[in-house]
């Protein structure tokens, strides 16, 4: 069974559009290697970003 990080990781690949792979990062110019390692950095930067959120909402909510 995979871990809740790689099925938030496959749900944002399932989600990606066409478009969001259009040249503007130069995915088409990167090696196999190297297009894994930049969607590990992306899904990183996704989930560090939610857990920040969800951090500063639980410290809302304890106002």
């Amino acid at each position: 069974m995979k871990d809740k990080v790689q099925e938030q990781a496959l749900e944002a690949v399932r989600l990606s559009r066409p478009e969001d792979y259009d040249g503007h990062t130069e995915f088409d110019r990167m090696t196999p290697g190297q297009r894994l390692a930049w969607l590990d950095e992306a899904t990183m930067f996704v989930f560090n970003q939610g857990a920040a959120i969800k951090n500063k909402i639980g410290k809302l909510k304890s106002w």
